[in-house]
């Protein structure tokens, strides 16, 4: 399941001067995808109960090529420079 959120923008007018402000939330590049999420802070743990929230087993999370050990999923927050893969195990033969 993808959740992809759509970029909102807000336009706040001030005499002589408007500002446009992006509020998008947080972007982040997940499998060789960009996706973003309204949310601005999210751990491992978070970014799977959104994506994949059917299966967490067997299931394997690198950050910038390092992989985090599912005892620090929800302690690792994800920055929007972080290059994240998701493996998930497969059986087969």
């Amino acid at each position: 399941m993808t959740s992809i959120v759509p970029f909102f923008w807000a336009i706040v007018a001030i005499p002589k001067v408007v500002l446009i402000l992006n509020l998008k939330g947080m972007e982040l590049k997940i499998n060789n995808q960009i996706k973003q999420f309204q949310a601005d802070a999210l751990s491992i743990q978070a970014l799977l109960d959104i994506e994949i929230p059917q299966k967490q087993n067997g299931i394997a999370v690198a950050v910038n090529s390092n992989v985090i050990p599912k005892s620090n999923w929800d302690s690792h927050h994800l920055s929007e420079t972080d290059d994240i893969l998701i493996i998930s195990a497969t059986q087969g033969g």
